[in-house]
């Protein structure tokens, strides 16, 4: 009896580890921002991905049909890792076990908030990246946006208050609609977003368990969530015409500006404080009540105070902190209660340099006291 039990459990075991496998798969492209920018994407190298275990077969079957994407999402595996560790930085879980993919630890394979940003920061990246390439003229797939069928706003909503008087935004009716126009090139984001589910997707996952089909769902909910949030990040960017600069004919397109992802990365952090939890349904489907823009998480994540390798929790034993904070940053947070160490150093540097004659600069000896603040 005692050798069937421990026969079950290790087949209990096998089981997670595998569903553990195949709930990260979809991210495993995510080790494609060690590739470098001169990489030249070929069907063979595509198949290579596949065998290095970065893309699973749907995506490097997308990979050798349209090579010309590769490099775009090479570097929106670089903004997502860049991003994510940006918006974590001062929290216990500072997303550097991203630099793991593909080999990643549990916290982003078991269904926390953390694989749910992950995912949906991912998909972001991607959409904003293919949509840059589509505008630039380096997609074959796409170009610039189709221009909306609705006119401009006009021009009391574009111009800031403090910089014109009254007087000089008011427009009759006529006027307003011959001094607008659609044009320029906008971000084609849909074609973009078309692209990027097709390639993050992936295979629903093999077998008829609930479980596995319920954990694709609930991913593949969360890419969408990050594809809406480049859309909802379009703004209207005009430039002016006419003589002297009058303005006399201002054209306008939607765009996505370019301070990057990043402006979809702070939509999603918000979103992950504000994460749901979903449970296991009958069929695998997720509930209809949640709206497409929530990030969904199925399990709760640890307080990553301590070192706990099982739940992908490094601990935040010897992180710096802030010691004048309160916030995410600060050492009563970070430190988890534990307390921290203060640590005083003398730093001496050049300072109060001048130029003496033509080619000799004087400096003084400054010194200054630095203080840290470590965990313990």
């Amino acid at each position: 009896m005692w050798i069937k039990k421990r026969s079950g459990a290790k087949v209990w075991l096998l089981l997670l580890v595998l569903l553990l496998v195949q709930d990260g798969r979809c991210i495993k492209w995510l080790g494609l921002g060690r590739t470098s920018d001169t990489h030249t994407w070929t069907r063979e190298a595509c198949t290579s991905a596949k065998s290095a275990g970065l893309l699973e077969r749907k995506q490097a079957r997308a990979c050798r049909a349209a090579p010309d994407v590769m490099p775009a999402l090479v570097q929106a595996a670089k903004d997502t890792s860049t991003v994510c560790q940006q918006a974590f930085r001062h929290r216990r879980w500072n997303c550097s076990s991203i630099e793991r993919a593909p080999d990643y630890t549990p916290e982003l394979l078991t269904g926390t908030r953390e694989q749910a940003f992950v995912y949906a920061m991912s998909a972001a990246a991607a959409v904003w990246r293919l949509a840059r390439g589509c505008a630039l003229g380096s997609l074959a797939a796409c170009s610039c946006a189709t221009p909306p069928r609705r006119e401009p706003p006009s021009p009391s909503a574009l111009i800031s208050p403090s910089s014109f008087t009254t007087m000089s935004v008011s427009f009759d009716t006529l006027s307003v609609r011959n001094s607008f126009k659609w044009g320029g090139c906008g971000d084609d984001v849909r074609s973009a977003s078309r692209m990027a589910k097709r390639f993050l997707q992936g295979a629903t996952p093999p077998g008829t368990g609930g479980t596995a089909k319920f954990m694709h769902a609930v991913n593949m909910h969360n890419n969408r969530a990050g594809r809406r949030a480049v859309e909802q990040s379009l703004t209207l960017e005009c430039k002016c015409h006419g003589v002297s600069g009058s303005c006399s004919v201002r054209t306008c397109w939607r765009g996505l500006g370019a301070s990057g992802p990043s402006v979809a990365g702070s939509r999603l952090l918000r979103r992950y404080a504000t994460a749901a939890e979903v449970r296991l349904r009958s069929g695998g489907r997720l509930p209809p009540l949640y709206h497409h823009d929530n990030l969904l998480y199925t399990t709760k994540s640890p307080d990553y105070c301590l070192p706990d390798m099982k739940r992908g929790s490094l601990g935040t034993i010897g992180r710096q902190c802030n010691g004048s904070s309160s916030g995410y940053e600060g050492c009563e947070y970070l430190c988890c209660g534990r307390g921290h160490v203060t640590r005083t150093e003398q730093i001496y540097e050049r300072c109060d340099c001048k130029y003496i004659s033509c080619c000799y600069v004087k400096c003084k000896t400054c010194s200054r006291i630095v203080k840290t603040y470590e965990c313990n």
